[in-house]
């Protein structure tokens, strides 16, 4: 009986040497580092968009608020700042810039400024006989900035606007309500 236990190969394989194994796992790593760079990528779009989405939710939610006020306060605030309520010049009215820490996120501040003004002429021409009509829609805009701090970086400030028109809700339906001949006699 013989106590060798030798175990024989096939000739022509002679198994995996190291070099074939070093560049095996190199071609592997070069294959996955775009794969594992691709999340670093993705966390700070995915960073960035939620910012965008507070921004938006935080103008919406303050046209929505204005658009719930009757349309004479509206028109009222445009005019109490204007030289003369009665004929104008009126004017853009910048509403106070609104900032609140509920708001602001982990390296991310948010503040909100609101814009009045009458549509599509900001400052409505007095001679003409539709003056009154002319002061029937309101612009409401409302600017969310907000600034993206990053350690070791310049901060990085964005805008998101967002606008709407309103029209007087006492006119019934629609911008392009007709207007009987009485509305323009005193």
């Amino acid at each position: 009986m013989n106590n060798n236990c030798e175990i024989q190969l096939p000739s022509g394989n002679k198994g995996i040497t190291l070099v074939e194994i070093l560049v095996a796992l190199s071609v592997a790593s070069l294959v996955m580092l775009p794969m594992i760079l691709l999340f670093g990528i993705t966390e700070k779009v995915t960073y960035k968009s939620i910012n965008e989405v507070v921004a938006c939710n935080l103008a919406l939610q303050k046209v929505e608020e204005l658009k719930s006020r009757p349309f004479l306060e509206l028109r009222q605030i445009i005019e109490v700042a204007a030289e003369d309520p009665k004929e104008g010049p009126f004017r853009e009215v910048v509403l106070p810039l609104e900032l609140n820490g509920v708001w602001n996120t982990p390296g991310v501040e948010y503040a909100r400024e609101t814009r009045l003004s009458f549509y599509p002429n900001i400052d409505p021409d007095p001679t003409l006989p539709d003056y009154e009509l002319q002061k029937r829609r309101v612009r409401i805009r409302v600017i969310v900035r907000f600034i993206e701090k990053a350690m070791g970086k310049k901060d990085n400030e964005k805008l998101f606007e967002l606008a709407t028109i309103l029209g007087d809700e006492t006119l019934g339906a629609g911008l392009n309500a007709s207007f009987p001949a009485m509305l323009n006699k005193p």
